[in-house]
């Protein structure tokens, strides 16, 4: 297993983290996130969202979307409310964003799946008739959830703290990187800069196995020519780990 190089996508810190854990497993890893969280800057932008965490007590559910959310959302409960408010559902999209939510003091629950159509799927039986959700997220997140609960009946307002830019790299970054044997992507938005690049300078990618988050961006993977894509059903390390441990085997067979 020593001798599969992961080229990982995640943006930071998450890259640093993934790839900490890789190592502990023996693997080699390469970093080259295909997206950069940049926390919202703006004085009057940052007066909005002071004003919304202070009227966070009046939602009956609170979503975060990713684990950025989580952090970034935590930095701003502490200085708006030394006291969590009570009676609100705090919901996490994922394990490592649950997680994140759950270091920080936040009691939240997190769907059995990894993704936003699986938290969908969860939330099934629940009534949402008259019920306020905030969906914490970054600028511009994809609109299917909000969409799916104001179907159910739900009131639904958006709390945006960072937004997602594509990182700028040359010719050269791609010229100097090493061979890699497989890659990690976690979201549409990293495949999409990813494949861009990788038109550009490194087509023969496009033949290597790429670990996919969900069936919806594996689908995405193989329209836009990624002819190994496979689906590992999560974006967490857990769920990339053992898709890639099935693939070694696999190879090793």
């Amino acid at each position: 297993m020593q001798d599969c190089r992961i080229l990982i996508t995640r943006p930071e810190p998450e890259n640093t983290l993934s790839r900490e854990r890789l190592s502990a497993l023996g693997w080699e890893t390469v970093p080259l996130p295909m997206l950069e969280i940049v926390p919202i800057q703006g004085t009057n932008q940052q007066l909005a969202i002071r004003a919304q965490v202070f009227d966070i007590d009046e939602f009956d559910y609170v979503i975060f979307v990713s684990k950025n959310a989580a952090r970034m959302a935590c930095e701003w409960l502490d200085s708006c409310w030394p006291m969590l408010p009570e009676g609100i559902h705090w919901l996490g999209i994922g394990q490592g964003t649950t997680q994140a939510l759950l270091d920080e003091g936040i009691p939240a629950l997190s769907n059995p799946g990894h993704t936003t159509e699986a938290l969908l799927d969860w939330l099934k039986p629940v009534k949402m008739t008259h019920k306020k959700i905030l969906i914490v997220r970054g600028v511009g997140g994809r609109p299917e959830l909000g969409q799916k609960l104001e179907e159910k009946g739900a009131t639904v307002s958006y709390l945006s703290l960072y937004e997602r830019r594509k990182p700028n790299y040359s010719a050269q970054t791609f010229f100097m990187l090493p061979d890699i044997n497989l890659i990690w992507i976690t979201s549409g938005e990293s495949l999409n800069n990813l494949s861009e690049y990788v038109n550009q300078h490194k087509p023969e990618w496009k033949r290597l196995p790429i670990l996919t988050p969900s069936t919806r961006v594996n689908q995405q993977a193989k329209e836009m020519g990624w002819i190994n894509a496979t689906c590992a059903q999560g974006a967490d390390d857990n769920s990339l780990i053992k898709a890639t441990e099935s693939h070694i085997g696999k190879q090793n067979d």
